[in-house]
């Protein structure tokens, strides 16, 4: 894997392996703490390769040296190299040595040298012809496997998920802007590039959604919003939905005072609310979700702002 012995050595820095999505939210708040910089727990599960890999910045490379004690990445690659050059020269100067005090014969020493070419010219060869082939069925074996909820009895209100659209065929919900967009790549509009982690907060029988890094729920325009309880459909400032299971996934759907709505991850238009899928027999992958369990979740600010938005309402009317 690249990079290994930076990730190797932080996780000797933290005492700590790094394995699970959690894990990997443990180290990114520690950078932020120690180094005031940050760096998603996304960005580092691929620098570890439990996430599809892509060019890691420069500057995320800086940041973890920089954790470990070093000034920025290029000052840990030369002090790397450096202890490398050392151990080459002692065993050097260790094979001198003992070659000075056996007085091997000329004969002797020359064919241990060509013992030598060869065995590493076979070293190299497995190294081409195999090793590319098992190292990356030993990372796979080694990734977590992603927990998806299969039934609403899992659901709480202290864990945070991640949406996907079934089979993730458009995308995963995220953020884009204080829109709520999707990772699929051909929507007109909004469309964000990286999932985001939502909660699912339950409450007096509706379920709302949640954004987890900007403490604000989903209404029904898809905006973010601070009055989760306000259910005047026409200004559609409304965020309470069911989720009903369907076919290996959820629906999210509510209802206005005459018709009945979900949510869509639409092909052009990008994520709409509107009445496809409001039937049982009309949804497809564009408004069946699946959800990642992906951490754990204090729900007591959301909970805090659905009874504070009751009570406004209670007391308008």
């Amino acid at each position: 894997m690249e990079y290994e012995k930076l990730c190797r050595a932080v996780e000797e820095q933290l005492h700590r392996e790094m394995h699970t999505p959690a894990d990997f939210e443990y180290l990114s708040e520690q950078l932020q703490k120690k180094t005031g910089s940050s760096v998603s727990s996304t960005t580092l599960m691929r620098l570890w390769g439990y996430r599809p890999s892509v060019t890691v910045r420069i500057s995320t490379l800086d940041i973890l040296a920089h954790f470990i004690g070093y000034e920025d990445y290029t000052h840990f690659s030369r002090a790397c190299m450096e202890g490398e050059v050392q151990e080459d020269t002692a065993q050097v100067v260790e094979e001198e040595d003992r070659g000075a005090h056996h007085r091997f014969r000329h004969g002797y020493i020359v064919a241990a040298l060509a013992i030598i070419v060869v065995c590493a010219g076979l070293l190299i060869y497995y190294k081409i012809h195999f090793s590319q082939q098992t190292e990356p069925n030993s990372e796979q074996t080694q990734q977590p496997q992603p927990h998806f909820i299969t039934n609403l009895s899992e659901l709480s209100n202290n864990r945070k998920y991640l949406i996907h659209t079934r089979q993730d065929c458009r995308g995963v919900l995220g953020l884009c802007g204080r829109h709520l967009a999707s990772t699929y790549g051909i929507s007109r509009f909004y469309r964000c590039e990286e999932p985001s982690p939502f909660a699912l907060i339950q409450y007096e029988g509706n379920y709302y959604i949640y954004s987890v890094q900007e403490n604000h729920f989903i209404n029904v325009l898809l905006y973010l919003t601070n009055e989760p309880l306000r259910q005047d459909f026409g200004e559609k400032n409304w965020c309470a939905f069911d989720i009903r299971p369907e076919r290996g996934g959820f629906v999210f759907d509510f209802r206005s005072n005459t018709r009945k709505y979900t949510l869509n991850v639409n092909a052009g238009d990008g994520i709409i609310i509107d009445d496809w899928g409001a039937s049982i027999s009309a949804y497809d992958d564009g408004n069946l979700f699946t959800l990642e369990d992906v951490g754990p979740f204090d729900p007591t600010e959301a909970i805090t702002l659905l009874e504070d938005s009751k009570l406004e309402a209670t007391s308008a009317r």
